[in-house]
């Protein structure tokens, strides 16, 4: 039985979509993603932790940055004395089944590695209606900046 995609309306086979269909098609899920990506999400859009504020029992500190699938801030665990990075999904994606369901399997992917050049996870879950997940805090430079100043080799 065809499936019709509820934002551009292109009707799909079921071996396209799944059974995991959450309304729209892969191409508009897709783009959604490359949207916030390109353009960031609104201000508006992101979960909103100013610093001195707490969230899950930590202690927000800062905003570090954002990208397609989230925002960054450096965060206190109190009890466990350590700085943490705390990724949050932006509220119009935090809505949409398929990018949470994406971004729990980022989550539980990144928990399952160990490299000394891979974050490690701390948790995951959904508080207040955001999607967060928890992970090791590492200080240094962005790799936008390091590119930007070319402090980059190919090797």
């Amino acid at each position: 039985m065809p499936i019709t995609c509820q934002r551009c309306g292109a009707t799909l086979d079921e071996t396209e979509v799944g059974d995991r269909f959450q309304g729209a098609c892969p191409k508009c899920l897709a783009a959604a993603a490359f949207a916030a990506t390109t353009s960031g999400a609104p201000a508006e859009d992101v979960p909103s932790f100013t610093p001195g504020g707490t969230f899950q029992g930590l202690d927000v500190v800062e905003r570090l940055g954002a990208g397609g699938m989230g925002v960054v801030y450096k965060a206190r665990q109190p009890h466990l004395d350590r700085f943490v990075a705390l990724k949050v999904l932006p509220r119009h994606l935090a809505a949409e089944p398929d990018f949470v369901e994406r971004f729990r399997r980022e989550a539980k992917a990144l928990a399952l590695l160990s490299h000394a050049n891979i974050v490690g996870v701390h948790d995951f879950g959904i508080a207040e209606g955001v999607p967060y997940l928890l992970m090791e805090y590492v200080d240094g430079v962005n790799l936008r900046a390091m590119l930007a100043e070319k402090k980059l080799t190919p090797e």
